[in-house]
């Protein structure tokens, strides 16, 4: 049809390498919307403290990785760290080579990234948490750590479950940046194959089905968890 042609795909090198680029997605794409969650919260935690040079130093953070391209951050950790220094020396060439490694990079990148945004989606959720709500807690003896830990975080991560869900998928989606410092993620690998074969238009339409299937995985998960934590009232 249309003169398609995926024999390509009974090579084992090409399965290889999309499988390959499959799991260094998924795992880049894990790593990164880990550590952005943590940073989300730790972020939206250190806002209720109410202090003015710590909400300055939030507000800063968040304005430079949520308005800066998340490409130009993932070359700056690359490259610009191995020019100020951060270099080892390989063991078998001799040759100074980055001290983080690429993968390492792109995780760190994509964690600040989405952690800025993260931030953004847990303060909206805890200032939507009910003043009463946190006034009786209050009123109970919770210290600060424990209305964060046992009234907040639980009421606000219903609330704010459907704006994390458009970062989270962002997120995944942008980690195919990755293949412009070599980490071998799945745009990568379509590189390799369609140098390799020339079926570009063949290798576009796998790629962007694989996508699909794991941003509408990753969608779903979501879905799932909020439909497991929804309850009345909180939005999830």
């Amino acid at each position: 049809m249309f003169g398609l042609d995926f024999s390509w795909l009974l090579d084992p090198t090409y399965q290889q390498w999309l499988l390959q680029g499959v799991l260094q997605t998924l795992e880049l794409a894990a790593l990164s919307s880990a550590f952005a969650i943590v940073i989300g919260l730790l972020g939206a935690f250190c806002l209720t403290f109410r202090l003015a040079w710590l909400d300055a130093s939030i507000e800063l953070f968040v304005e430079l990785f949520r308005n800066t391209p998340p490409l130009l951050q993932m070359l700056f950790f690359y490259f610009t760290l191995t020019q100020i220094g951060f270099t080892t020396e390989d063991p078998v060439t001799g040759l100074q080579v980055p001290l983080i490694s690429a993968f390492m990079s792109a995780t760190v990148s994509l964690s600040l990234f989405g952690g800025a945004l993260c931030i953004e989606a847990f303060r909206s959720g805890f200032d939507a948490v009910p003043k009463a709500t946190l006034e009786a807690a209050r009123s109970l003896g919770y210290t600060r750590w424990g209305l964060f830990r046992h009234v907040q975080v639980p009421i606000a991560s219903r609330i704010c479950l459907p704006p994390l869900t458009n970062v989270l998928t962002n997120l995944f989606k942008t980690t195919s940046q990755a293949s412009v410092i070599t980490v071998p993620e799945l745009m990568y690998a379509a590189g390799q194959i369609y140098n390799d074969t020339f079926r570009t238009l063949e290798v576009m339409l796998l790629i962007l089905v694989i996508y699909v299937v794991l941003v509408s995985l990753v969608v779903w998960l979501i879905g799932w968890v909020q439909r497991a934590l929804a309850y009345p009232g909180y939005g999830a």
